[in-house]
C-alpha cells in the first residue's frame, strides 16, 4: 500500500481525471520512445553497411591499393556525417557502434527493436565491447564465445540498473572477461593522454585533459589546497575578495601555466584592470595577466569604433572577446593586422598590416576568410590545417586566392585519395561533390566577400603547404 498525503483531496473526480490524463501521457511518451530506439536500431543497420558500399565504389570506379578499405571507409565516414549532421568523429563512433551491434552483437540490437532495451543502453553495451581485449593464445572461437557471454551478461545488466549507473556497471561487468592485466591495460591506456579546449559563449573555453586518474586527482586536491590555503591568507589579512573556492581553483590553475601571480581583488575588477593595465603600459612594463602571451593579433574593428564607440573583439575571427581584454593582448602583439567592419552589416572593408613580423598577406587573407577546414561539417581550426590547391599545382592549378583553401590532413587526403571532388568560386565558396554524386557546399566567413582581392603569393611560397 502506497502512503499518500494525510488529507483527503478536496475534488476526487478531478483528481482521478488528471492522474488518468498523465498516466496516459506517460504511456505515450513511453511508446513513442520505444518506437524511436527501434529506429535507431534501423538506422544501425543502414549505417552499418556504408563502408562497404563506399569500398565497392572504389573497386568499380578502378581504384586499388592495400589501402583502399581504409580510404574508402573515410569517404564513407565524411557521407554519413554530412546525411546526420553530425561531425565525422561522431559519424565514427556511430559507425563503430553499428558495425559492431550488426556483426557481433545481434542479440542486442534484437533486443532495443523488441523494445526490451534502450538505444542508449545499447550504445553502451557496444562501447564496452568493444573495450574487450584478447591475448594472443586466445583462439578466435573463445573470443566469440566469451563476447556472448559478456553480451547476455550485459542485456540483463540493463534491464535492472538504472540509466545513471549503467555505464560504471559494464566496466565492472567487462573486467571480467578481460585477457589483458589491468596494469598492462593501464600502460596502453595513458597513450591516449591530451589535452583540448572546446570555445563556448561570452568569451570562455573549456579545458579538458585526459590525464591518468592518480595524476588528475593529485591536481584536483593541489588546486584544492592551494585555493584553501590563498583564502585563508587573504581571511587573515583582512583582504578577502569574496572569490569561491572554485573560481580560486580555476584562477590558481591559469597562474601557474602560464606564469601569472595569484590576483588580488582590485585585479579582478574590470575597470581596475584597465587602470592597472594602462599604467603598466605607461610605465613600460607588461600586464601580469598576460605577459607571457605573444601572439600576432587579428583585431576586428567596426567602424563606429574608430568614432569613439567601445564594440567588442573577436579573437581569431571565431571567439568573442571584450575589449579591455583586447586591449590587454594587443599592448603584447609583436604583430597585429587591423579588420575595419561596417558596424551594421558586419562586412570586412580593408585588410592593412600595421606592424612588423607578420605572415604573408595571402596566407592571413586565407586564415580570415576559411577560419575552419572548409570541407563540409569539419570545424578543425585554420592553424591545424594544409593550404591546399584546389586545382592542383601538378595540373595547371594556380596560387591564387580563388585556387587555395585550408583543409585538414584527414580531408587533404581524402581529396587526393577518393571520388570526392572539388570545385571553388570566384566569391570563395567551394562546392564538393561526394562519391554518391550528392553535392555539397562550404561558404567563406561571413562578410569576406566583399573584401578587396589580396595580392597573388609565387607558386615558391606557397605551393610547399599543399
Amino acid at each position: 500500500m502506497f502512503q499518500s498525503r494525510p488529507s483527503a483531496p478536496r475534488d476526487p473526480a478531478a483528481l482521478g481525471r488528471a492522474e488518468a490524463a498523465l498516466a496516459a501521457a506517460m504511456d505515450e511518451l513511453g511508446e513513442l520512445q520505444r518506437r524511436i530506439d527501434a529506429l535507431e536500431a534501423q538506422r544501425a543497420r543502414l549505417v552499418a553497411q556504408a563502408p562497404g558500399l563506399a569500398a565497392e565504389v572504389e573497386r568499380l570506379d578502378g581504384a586499388t591499393g592495400s589501402r583502399l578499405e581504409e580510404f574508402a571507409r573515410r569517404s564513407a565516414r565524411a557521407e554519413v556525417a554530412i546525411a546526420l549532421r553530425v561531425s565525422e568523429f561522431a559519424a565514427d563512433r556511430i559507425i563503430g557502434d553499428a558495425e559492431l551491434l550488426v556483426g557481433r552483437l545481434p542479440s542486442t540490437l534484437t533486443a532495443v527493436e523488441r523494445g526490451r532495451l534502450s538505444w542508449r543502453a545499447a550504445r553502451l553495451v557496444a562501447q564496452t565491447a568493444a573495450t574487450l581485449d584478447a591475448t594472443p593464445d586466445m583462439a578466435p572461437e573463445t573470443d566469440e564465445g566469451r563476447l556472448r557471454e559478456f553480451e547476455t551478461a550485459a542485456i540483463d545488466l540493463a534491464g535492472r540498473v538504472a540509466p545513471s549507473r549503467l555505464r560504471t556497471r559494464l566496466l565492472a561487468l567487462r573486467d571480467r572477461y578481460m585477457g589483458t592485466p589491468p596494469e598492462v591495460r593501464h600502460v596502453a591506456a595513458r597513450e591516449e593522454r591530451y589535452v583540448a579546449i572546446d570555445d563556448l559563449e561570452d568569451g570562455m573555453s573549456r579545458l579538458v585533459a585526459l590525464l591518468p586518474s592518480v595524476a588528475a586527482h593529485a591536481i584536483d586536491h593541489r588546486l584544492t589546497d592551494l585555493a584553501r590555503a590563498t583564502r585563508d591568507a587573504d581571511v587573515e589579512d583582512g583582504t578577502d575578495d569574496g572569490r569561491r573556492l572554485a573560481q580560486r581553483r580555476a584562477d590558481l590553475l591559469v597562474d601557474y601555466l602560464i606564469g601569472d601571480y595569484i590576483r588580488s581583488s582590485a585585479q579582478l575588477d574590470p575597470a581596475a584592470s584597465v587602470e592597472e593595465y594602462e599604467r603598466r603600459v605607461a610605465a613600460g612594463r607588461d600586464f601580469g595577466r598576460f605577459a607571457s602571451i605573444r601572439p600576432t593579433v587579428v583585431v576586428t574593428v567596426p567602424v563606429a569604433t574608430l568614432l569613439g564607440a567601445d564594440e567588442p573583439a573577436m579573437l581569431d575571427g571565431t571567439v568573442p572577446i571584450d575589449a579591455a581584454t583586447a586591449r590587454q593582448l594587443t599592448a603584447n602583439a609583436t604583430g597585429l593586422y587591423r579588420l575595419l567592419t561596417d558596424a551594421h552589416t558586419g562586412v570586412r572593408l580593408d585588410l592593412s598590416r600595421e606592424r612588423y613580423q607578420v605572415s604573408t598577406g595571402l596566407r592571413m587573407w586565407l586564415r580570415l576568410r576559411d577560419e575552419t577546414c572548409r570541407f563540409p561539417g569539419c570545424g578543425r581550426r585554420v592553424q591545424g590545417c594544409d593550404v591546399d590547391h584546389t586545382i592542383d599545382w601538378q595540373y595547371g592549378g594556380t596560387t591564387r586566392a580563388d585556387n587555395l583553401a585550408h583543409l585538414c590532413r584527414s580531408h587533404h587526403t581524402l581529396k587526393h585519395r577518393t571520388r570526392w571532388g572539388i570545385r571553388q568560386l570566384p566569391d570563395g565558396t567551394i562546392r564538393w561533390r561526394g562519391p554518391t554524386g550528392r553535392e555539397y557546399e562550404t561558404h567563406p566567413a561571413d562578410g569576406h566577400r566583399a573584401m578587396p582581392r589580396p595580392p597573388d603569393q609565387s607558386a615558391e611560397t606557397m605551393s610547399s603547404a599543399c
